[in-house]
Parts: structure tokens; C-alpha cells; sequence
């Protein structure tokens, strides 16, 4: 592994972050910020931080392998001007990103999702939009190759507060996927220019206050867990005792809107005789309506086979 990342203080751990996070504290310098979403090997993200050291630069990616080429690639190049976020940008956008934190986004050959079953996951809906034009004071540029995902973006931009003007373009970002393409025979591309005209009508997703239940008695032998799946999704995977100890650990996955979390839930025993259930700490989760579902499944399961 020696060589891979060389540098990892450029990585932010997203599921470590609360709402009240604010990206721009993360940088030695006060300075605008932009962000970049899914920035694949990095060049574009680099080739901007090294252009314009008076901007900070924030890029999101889900994929690990691009980020540790990214994130190599800054190192070799001594960049101090970035951050690296690894989450899905419908999390970051509609979680995570504060209101006018960023000066403008950029978004280069982004997925299409060409096929009409799968057309739910393109990023550019009304909501993701709302939430760029909640985000970012400049509104931004989204660059695609492809014709659908652009009248896509063109339908869905109403009710956001941004305007829409689309250019046809040739090459010039120089990245892989321009590259490919290019090479393929592609000669026209979309530039998509999105400016804020109104105030956005979205706002961030605010947390939930998940708070920390009790049980009696407690029976980890007997007990039986159920999920759900009605609006939000609560899936119990597996869950381990240790007797002496006196602690369950159950592992969870729980899904709400475009929000997937796995973590670990405990039920503890603590010296007032009373079993605790939270979620267990050093895991990271955002506190959310579904982690709270979680802990009230995990109680009402612990109460179910409490002795009469």
C-alpha cells in the first residue's frame, strides 16, 4: 500500500461530520470555495486548485479507487488548497453543505443513466437543483456528452430559483471521459449554465434529535428483530452478545430517501441496573428520523420478550 495515498489529511470522513459542519473551516485560508461533483481521477479539481490558489476547492466522489487517485495526484502536486469528500452528492447536497457556502459547482460528464428505468438516478431533478441554488451563490456549469441527459436537466430545472442556458461546445476540459469520447468520433458536447434567479425553495434536512432508550430487563438469547419497510427502510443484519460484558451489539442498516446508513447499534447495562440503547460510538451516522426508527424497533424487540 506504500505510495498509494502518500497524504490522506485531504480526505474528510463524512459520516464523522454533523450539520453543523461548515467545509470552509477545513482550510488554512478564508477564501471562496467551489465545489466540484464526482471529479473521477482528479485532473479537472487539480488543474483548477493550481489555477486559482485564491479559491479553495471542495470535491465529492463515491468511488474509493478515484479518490485515491485523486487524492495521490494532489499530494505529487504539494496542492493545499482542496478537500476530498467520499459520499454520494445527494447526501452531501440535501445533508451536509450549509446555505451559500460555495461561490459556484462544476459537474463534468456526469452519469446519465441512459436507460428510462434508471433514470431516478440522475442527479439534476428539481430537488438536487434547489439544493445547488441553496448551496451556492453563482450557480454553476454542468458538462455532458450526452443529448438525453441534457434535456433531462433542461425539464427538471423549473421550480429550483436557477435559469438554464445550454451551449453547445467542443473539447476543451481534458478530462478522461471528454478524452473517450473525443476519441470515439464525438464532436459536439453540452455545457449547461445554471445561474440563481430566485432564492431557493429548499431547505437543508435538518437532524433529528435520536435519543437514547432504556430497557428493564433485557434478553439477547430470546430476542427477535424485526425491520420495516414502510416510507423508510430498517433492515437488522446480525447482532452479537458478550455475557460478561453485558453488551449486544446489533448491526443496521437503515435507507430514507436517498440516504443508505449501516452502523452498529448498542444495548449496554449500566450500574443503575438499566439497559441502554444508542447507537454505538466511533460507528458515525448522521442523526436522522431512521436511526431513531432503528432504536425504537431495537426497544420494542427488548420489551416483546421482557418476563411478565
Amino acid at each position: 500500500m506504500e505510495g498509494k495515498y502518500r497524504e490522506l489529511h485531504r480526505l474528510l470522513l463524512w459520516r464523522q461530520l454533523s450539520q453543523k459542519w461548515d467545509p470552509r473551516r477545513e482550510f488554512a485560508k478564508d477564501q471562496p470555495l467551489d465545489l466540484e461533483i464526482g471529479f473521477g481521477n482528479g485532473e479537472y479539481l487539480l488543474r483548477q486548485a493550481q489555477a486559482r490558489p485564491d479559491h479553495n476547492f471542495l470535491g465529492i466522489e463515491m468511488h474509493w479507487g478515484s479518490v485515491r487517485r485523486c487524492l495521490r495526484r494532489l499530494a505529487q502536486a504539494g496542492c493545499q488548497n482542496v478537500r476530498v469528500l467520499q459520499v454520494d452528492a445527494n447526501v452531501a447536497v440535501r445533508y451536509l453543505l450549509p446555505g451559500q457556502v460555495c461561490e459556484r459547482f462544476v459537474a463534468l460528464f456526469p452519469c446519465p443513466w441512459p436507460k428510462r428505468e434508471h433514470e431516478r438516478f440522475r442527479l439534476f431533478s428539481t430537488e438536487f437543483m434547489g439544493q445547488l441554488n441553496r448551496i451556492c451563490r453563482s450557480g454553476g456549469l454542468v458538462v455532458t456528452d450526452h443529448r438525453g441527459l441534457m434535456e433531462f436537466a433542461r425539464s427538471r430545472v423549473g421550480d429550483s430559483g436557477l435559469s438554464l442556458e445550454v451551449m453547445e461546445t467542443e473539447a476543451c476540459y481534458n478530462t478522461k471521459y471528454e478524452r473517450r469520447w473525443s476519441g470515439q468520433g464525438q464532436e459536439i458536447f453540452f455545457e449547461l449554465h445554471y445561474r440563481p434567479e430566485q432564492p431557493s425553495p429548499y431547505q437543508q434536512i435538518p437532524e433529528a434529535n435520536v435519543q437514547t432508550l432504556t430497557l428493564s430487563e433485557f434478553d439477547p438469547k430470546n430476542l427477535h428483530l424485526q425491520g420495516c419497510q414502510d416510507g423508510l427502510v430498517v433492515e437488522f443484519r446480525q447482532h452479537l452478545y458478550d455475557p460478561e460484558r453485558k453488551i449486544c451489539m446489533i448491526l443496521v442498516t437503515v435507507v430514507e430517501d436517498q440516504l443508505n446508513q449501516t452502523f452498529w447499534i448498542e444495548v449496554t447495562q449500566k450500574a443503575d441496573g438499566l439497559w441502554y440503547i444508542r447507537p454505538a460510538l466511533g460507528g458515525g451516522f448522521l442523526p436522522t428520523l431512521g436511526v431513531q426508527r432503528a432504536l425504537d424497533l431495537v426497544q420494542q424487540a427488548g420489551q416483546a420478550v421482557q418476563p411478565r
